[in-house]
Formats: structure tokens, C-alpha cells, sequence
């Protein structure tokens, strides 16, 4: 219940009645069972139902009839006559401070919502569905009464036009791939709140294809986040030494002087790109689900002050889902789903990736049709590429890149890649033939 006055509740419910913009902000948060009086529940209740449906504030009248509908001849109308009456007799003046009140009601609805949340837990508690109880917790506790209505084509024109088409690649906050042509088919890159994913059988370079983009990030100032798992954190960090310091793991492992050069270069790169910074996190196989990912980043962001930029997830097969009944390609649709969900919340770019079917590794070029049922991995996705090698490629450290899906540019080309298989660094490649199409 209210910890308030009657006075107060009567306050709320005459404020939902005659100030509209007070209506958009407390009804999406306020349940009829939060009142003390029934009287108070009933009027909020038909105000609100009114509202859905006619999208009007109602009058005195239709709301006395609504609750004569709901309450019928066994009750006394009269109650609520009487009441209305007490709340309309509020004089506007005696309510000083409407955004202390909005403010009481957001902190009380705020509570209300994580003790629902927290008895519902006790249920999925029994079920073992800890998905569930994360999803309930979270959405608790992103109770709020901001309103963003969104944006109106027509009066919104000229930011519109200076965000999209007058400012630099710089001043939009393009995030690059590694990869020149793939940037110039996105458009300049990637932005904030979009999600990408490399495509490729076991064995062609994917996650080796992640932490080249790690680099590249990291080259542009930006904080990334590395969630590894199949891999150590060691064992990423290594990789990443190589491509950074262009310095062979061999060489590392045979010349204990070169980690000498090594740490050097390393020192350079972090002087040269001094606000890039990067945390790398082993995550259990199999057990981790996106809402674990979630927490980590709020780990993260309340003792370390880190904020990624970049999230990369390494990979996306290796999660598991919150709902076990479902279908593996259904589950892998939701799993990416709530990955986007994640870019938008945290206002960042991720990149993931994701393995072929066994076609996948006898076809020369990895299209949406080796996916098969898991095609619907790549819907969410802004940007799905595929990484194609030939066993000669392989030889010759050569590889081809495939753009599957561009959401906001040109897809369907071809892109060679070289591959240092000393300093594990990939980069584009001269293109001997025509660009492939399909």
C-alpha cells in the first residue's frame, strides 16, 4: 500500500484526471491494488481502462459508469459519487510540487515491482528456471517513468538531417571493422546499438577474426569488453599480444628476448590509444545466458567504472538458453535477440559469431542457406559475414569473406583476406577477379 495520506492518494488520482502529462508518466507504472481505499483502486482503474481504450481522460460521468458496470446493483454507487467528489473539491494550488509527487509514485512502484518480482522468484525458484528469475529482477528494476514517445518524422527533420547526412563519419561515432571494404558497404561502419556476427565452420577463424577486431577497436580508442567461452583469458590475451606487437607466438615461446620487443610494443600501442581499454572474461560454457553477460556488465560498471563500447562474444553457439524447452534454432533466435536487446541497453556495438551446419565446410562459398534452421540467428543481426577456406587458402594463408546480410548498405561480395599465421593478424587482400555477386 501507499505509504501515503489519503489526502496524497487523493492528490494522485486528481493530478491522473486533469493533467495529462502526469497520466503518461505514472499509469504505465501504477496498478489499481497500490491504493489503500477501494474507492481510490475502482476510479484509477476505470480512468486507466477508459483511457486504453478510448484514449481520452474520462469525464465524471463515464467513469460512474464504468465502475455501476463492474460493481453492479449489489454495490453502493453512491461510495464512489461521494468520493470523486472529495477529490475534485482539491484545490491544484495545495499540490505544490507535481514533480515531487511524480517522483514518490516512481520510488513507490519501483519497490512494488522488485517484491513482485522477488515472490515470483520463489516459484521459478522450485522450477530451477533461473532464466526467469533473472528476466523478473531485471525488469524490476528498470521500473521508470521516462517517456520517450520516440521520434516525429515530420518536426524532427533538421536534427534528423544534421545527424544522418551533415556531420563527419568521426562525429557520428562510426565503429570500424577490420576490414576497408566491408566499411565502405556499411556505410562507414557499424554504430552504437547494432550487433554483427561471423559466420564460418569449426576450424576457419572465427574467434582468431574476434580478436583482430579486438585490436581494431582497441585502435580506436575504444573500451572493449572480451567475453571468452571456449578459450582462458591467458589464452586470448596471448593471441592478442601477437596481433598487436606483430610479433610471432613462436618467436615468444623460442626467444625469451623478444618479450622484451614485445612488451615495448605493447607499452607504444597503449600510449598511442590511450582511452582503449580492455577487459577479458571467462565465462562458463553451456551455463552462461545473455542475462549472465548482463550482469557482468553491471559488475563492471558499479566497481570498476568500465562502460564498454564494444562487447564481444566469443561465441554465440556456447550460450546457453533461459528456456529449455525450446527448439536448439529457436533458442539461438532468442539468444541473439536478447543480445541486440543488450547493444541497445548498454548504447554499444557487439560482434559475436556463430558456426555453419556440415554443409557449411563442403561448400565454397557460405551463404544464409547453410545455416539451415538456424537461419533465423542472422535476423536480428545488422551485419553477418562468412569466413570461406579452401584447404589450398589454408596452405597459402588466404581466406575469403562473404557480407551475408549489410541491414544499411550493400551485401552479397566477396572479400579476399590475408592470414600471418606467425603474428595472427588478418587483413584485406588485393582482389584479383571481379567482385563475386550473387
Amino acid at each position: 500500500m501507499y505509504p501515503f495520506s489519503s489526502n496524497v492518494q487523493r492528490g494522485i488520482i486528481y493530478l491522473l484526471k486533469n493533467d495529462h502529462d502526469f497520466f503518461s508518466q505514472i499509469a504505465p507504472l501504477v496498478s489499481p491494488e497500490y491504493f489503500e481505499y477501494p474507492a481510490h483502486a475502482k476510479i484509477y482503474e476505470a480512468v486507466v481502462s477508459h483511457y486504453n481504450e478510448y484514449l481520452s481522460i474520462p469525464t465524471d460521468d463515464f467513469i460512474i459508469e464504468d465502475i455501476r458496470k463492474e460493481i453492479g446493483d449489489n454495490g453502493k454507487i453512491s461510495d464512489y459519487v461521494e468520493e470523486l467528489e472529495d477529490i475534485n473539491a482539491i484545490n491544484p494550488e495545495s499540490i505544490e510540487n507535481k514533480e515531487y509527487v511524480l517522483d514518490l509514485v516512481e520510488d513507490f512502484a519501483k519497490k512494488e515491482a522488485l517484491k513482485g518480482a522477488i515472490k515470483d522468484s520463489i516459484i521459478h525458484l522450485k522450477n530451477e528456471n533461473y532464466g526467469a528469475i533473472e528476466n523478473n529482477i531485471r525488469e524490476a528494476l528498470t521500473v521508470s517513468r521516462q517517456v520517450d514517445i520516440g521520434q516525429n518524422y515530420f518536426s524532427d527533420v533538421s536534427d534528423r538531417f544534421r545527424r544522418l547526412y551533415e556531420v563527419s563519419e568521426k562525429e557520428r561515432d562510426m565503429f570500424k571493422t577490420m576490414i576497408p571494404t566491408l566499411n565502405s558497404a556499411v556505410e562507414g561502419g557499424l554504430q552504437r546499438k547494432e550487433i554483427a556476427m561471423v559466420v564460418a565452420p569449426p576450424g576457419v577463424g572465427k574467434s582468431l577474426f574476434l580478436a583482430n577486431q579486438c585490436v581494431q577497436s582497441l585502435m580506436e580508442n575504444r573500451k572493449v569488453l572480451y567475453v571468452s567461452l571456449e578459450m582462458s583469458e591467458d589464452r586470448v590475451a596471448q593471441r592478442l599480444d601477437s596481433i598487436a606487437s606483430l610479433i610471432s607466438q613462436r618467436k615468444m615461446k623460442s626467444d625469451p628476448t623478444s618479450l622484451v620487443k614485445v612488451r615495448e610494443r605493447l607499452n607504444l600501442f597503449k600510449e598511442k590509444f590511450s582511452n582503449g581499454d580492455l577487459v577479458i572474461k571467462e565465462l562458463p560454457c553451456g551455463s552462461t545466458t545473455v542475462h549472465g553477460i548482463r550482469a557482468l556488465l553491471s559488475i563492471l560498471r558499479n566497481h570498476e567504472r568500465f562502460e564498454p563500447d564494444v562487447i564481444i562474444v566469443d561465441y554465440i553457439g556456447l550460450l546457453r538458453s533461459n528456456d529449455k524447452g525450446m527448439a536448439k534454432y529457436e533458442a539461438m533466435e532468442q539468444t541473439v535477440s536478447e543480445m541486440r536487446g543488450m547493444a541497445q541497453e548498454h548504447n554499444c556495438v557487439v560482434w559475436t559469431a556463430t558456426q555453419t551446419n556440415r554443409q557449411g565446410r563442403n561448400v565454397r562459398l557460405i551463404t544464409d542457406s547453410e545455416l539451415g534452421d538456424s537461419y533465423g540467428q542472422i535476423r536480428p543481426v545488422d551485419l553477418a559475414v562468412s569466413l570461406n577456406q579452401s584447404r589450398e587458402e589454408y596452405d597459402e594463408g588466404r581466406m575469403r569473406l562473404y557480407a551475408m546480410k549489410v541491414r544499411n548498405g550493400r551485401a552479397f561480395f566477396t572479400v579476399p583476406l590475408n592470414i600471418n599465421y606467425g603474428t595472427l593478424r588478418i587483413e584485406e587482400g588485393e582482389q584479383d577477379d571481379a567482385e563475386e555477386e550473387m
